[in-house]
């Protein structure tokens, strides 16, 4: 029988038990009673033997769940740690790779003034060329219209 049911049973015979009057008190038969009482005795080791292997598992199941919430934890920190760690390498990359964009532009615009210089050297080489080549076209005109002294001498004699 459970204990429960026992308790029950007790319930009812208290409540259908007679009064007596003037005084509030029940009159109950004792061997009933200690009937009851004797069935809860004999019940109760055999349920405190259920709510200790409850509590045992109860108590697995709670180190159990800790144990896993522990490991999840330690996953996640772990997780974090490794994402943080690329991070900071994607970090130092992007850092490395605007360096190296920064040094490709400044080589670039190096290369850049190099040419224009280069070709304004080469443009003033050209035109200090030509202005002589210039000149000397102007003395070979000018050496033309004038004829050499000997034939200005001969046309003045004439």
């Amino acid at each position: 029988m459970d204990i429960l049911d026992v308790l029950n049973e007790l319930e009812e015979l208290v409540e259908e038990s007679t009064k007596v009057p003037l005084v509030g008190k029940i009159l109950v038969d004792d061997e009933l009673i200690l009937d009851m009482v004797d069935h809860i005795r004999t019940a109760l080791p055999e349920e405190m033997r259920q709510a200790k292997v409850i509590m045992a598992e109860r108590e697995r199941i709670i180190e159990e769940a800790k144990a896993e919430a522990n490991r999840i934890m330690t996953d996640a920190k772990d997780e974090l740690s490794r994402m943080t760690g690329e991070n900071e390498l994607v970090k130092q990359a992007q850092h490395q790779a605007g360096e190296v964009v920064e040094q490709a532009r400044n080589f670039s615009r190096e290369i850049k003034i190099g040419a224009y210089q280069f070709a304004d050297d080469l443009l003033k080489s050209s035109e200090d060329t030509l202005g002589n080549i210039l000149s000397q076209v102007k003395n070979a005109r000018a050496e033309l219209r004038t004829p050499p002294k000997s034939e200005q001498e001969a046309a003045a004699t004439k």
